[in-house]
């Protein structure tokens, strides 16, 4: 019996084993692409770390505490970055949400499954399409001299004989560039909101026409609280704007004034050019990561979700 007994737990600890190599791999690979790139940024953070400054490279020769920090925080440019952040989230994911909601509301009342097909595709093709491709698009739309916008308001329609130099002018820069990236954003947010309401169960609209319920009513009284896990998703996502807009604003220039140089770009500017102050840069990238992660926890704490 003993001996039994000493061979079931033979085999359970070999059992265990087998376990731990198994998940062995995943853990190592998280260690190595996960774990350490976070850490090693924030020690990068507490460094002097420069780029073309070998001896620099060494944490122990370049340890500054937190003074990368404290110059953020005095660094008027790294405050102008924030507005101009503030100011691309404004110009860009509120019109996202109502034209990404309404054009999934739309879609989802269109009965035939090839033609829902085709108009699915069709708001995708923006979002599929490489950056590096759509975005120069735009600057050939907004070029000023010889742009298609310009060329059709002051040549084909004739309703704007001097058309401004969008990207340069400071009236203008920021729907511009907002109406851009709500172009390139919105059929994917479409996309995700339609398959929220792909879930609504058809009982639910049969139960609502049989009341006499109108098409507002379907949306306000259906629609609406049925994606209203997706529509917490869509906050959470986008909330976080302090990171976003580099791409944007290396395609489109950072306007008159510099107004259109986002905190992303300025980190980014910063770590890898000039003197290249990674250090100054990777606590500029930190600084925003909090910030989005108390704007994520604010969201979390105010928007109440129920589990599917």
């Amino acid at each position: 019996m003993a001996k039994q007994a000493g061979k079931q737990t033979w085999r359970k600890k070999l059992g265990n084993l087998y376990g731990y190599l198994f998940v062995a791999p995943i853990v190592g690979m998280w260690l190595i692409f996960g774990a350490y790139p976070y850490v090693r940024g924030i020690l990068i953070a507490l460094q002097d770390y420069r780029l073309m400054e070998r001896q620099s490279w060494s944490f122990f020769n370049s340890f500054i505490g937190f003074a990368n920090f404290i110059e953020l925080l005095q660094d008027p440019r790294v405050w102008q970055g924030v507005k101009a952040s503030a100011l691309l989230y404004v110009s860009v994911y509120p019109f996202v949400a109502v034209l990404a909601l309404f054009t999934a509301v739309v879609l989802n009342r269109v009965k035939t499954s090839g033609l829902a097909t085709v108009y699915r595709v069709l708001i995708t093709l923006p979002w599929v399409i490489p950056v590096a491709t759509s975005m120069p698009m735009w600057l050939q739309i907004y070029e000023p001299n010889y742009g298609y916008l310009n060329h059709f308001l002051s040549e084909v329609l004739k309703i704007w004989p001097d058309p401004p130099a969008w990207t340069s002018s400071a009236s203008w820069y920021w729907p511009a560039i907002g109406l851009a990236c709500i172009w390139k954003s919105f059929g994917h947010n479409a996309l995700l909101f339609l398959i929220g309401l792909y879930n609504i169960p058809s009982e639910l609209y049969e139960a609502a026409r049989l009341d006499g319920a109108n098409s507002w009513q379907e949306f306000r009284f259906i629609e609406l609280p049925g994606i209203r896990n997706i529509m917490l998703l869509f906050i959470v996502t986008h909330v976080a704007f302090l990171g976003a807009g580099m791409v944007e604003m290396m395609t489109f220039g950072e306007g008159p004034a510099n107004i259109g140089k986002t905190l992303a770009l300025y980190g980014w500017q910063q770590a890898f050019q000039g003197n290249a102050r990674l250090g100054y840069g990777a606590a500029m990238a930190l600084f925003a990561g909090l910030v989005n992660l108390g704007l994520v926890t604010i969201v979390f704490k105010f928007f109440k979700s129920e589990k599917a």
